[in-house]
């Protein structure tokens, strides 16, 4: 069994409640909304493990989400993650993390850590994002595995539909590495758009 815990900002929580769906084979209005997509790229893992002269792709109910937590302030990540020195935000809105891509991003790494030491995860999951693409991070013992959205948005402006598209393509582009990733299929982690990996 394979466990997740996730530290969501932008994702509100969504990455948990769908890959615990999948994890739990939940179908119709409890299903996944992201099925259609987790389908398509299991589809394309079996396609290349077939090539490989493989006959598997693994099994989605070997999954467990440990917990999942939204963390969209400052005062959440030092008390909740208990991650004692995290990025200084360019700005606070409510308390509401704002940060640059660059920022984001590391801040993304350090949430995802955390919640996969908090909850002795096998993986931990990190999004967050104030002003432009945002910051995404899956990480376990071995590798960092961090990207971005694909749609750039500004928080502070409040665009809620500009919002909503940056958080369904961090969703989805989430979903995608997790599935390659549980798959051993990096090649295809690493021809997705801004994704870097780092073995620790």
């Amino acid at each position: 069994m394979i466990t997740i815990a996730t530290a969501e900002c932008f994702t509100h929580g969504i990455l948990a409640r769908e890959i615990h769906a999948l994890a739990q084979g939940y179908e119709d209005n409890f299903g996944s909304k992201y099925s259609y997509l987790v389908n398509k790229v299991q589809k394309d893992c079996l396609k290349d493990a077939i090539m490989e002269d493989k006959c598997s792709i693994f099994d989605l109910t070997d999954l467990s989400v440990t917990c999942g937590l939204f963390i969209p302030t400052l005062d959440a990540v030092k008390s909740i993650l208990q991650i004692e020195n995290p990025v200084e935000p360019l700005e606070l809105v409510k308390g509401i993390k704002v940060y640059d891509d660059d920022g984001d991003i590391e801040m993304s790494i350090l949430m995802a850590e955390a919640a996969k030491k908090i909850a002795n995860a096998s993986i931990g999951i990190g999004t967050t994002a104030g002003i432009g693409y945002g910051g995404i991070a899956i990480v376990d013992d071995d590798v960092v595995i961090s990207t971005s959205s694909d749609v750039s948005a500004n928080l502070i402006d409040a665009d809620s539909n500009n919002l909503y598209m940056r958080q369904k393509s961090g969703i989805e582009k989430t979903l995608k590495i997790l599935i390659y990733y549980l798959n051993e299929n990096f090649d295809k982690i690493k021809s997705l758009e801004n994704v870097n990996i780092h073995y620790k």
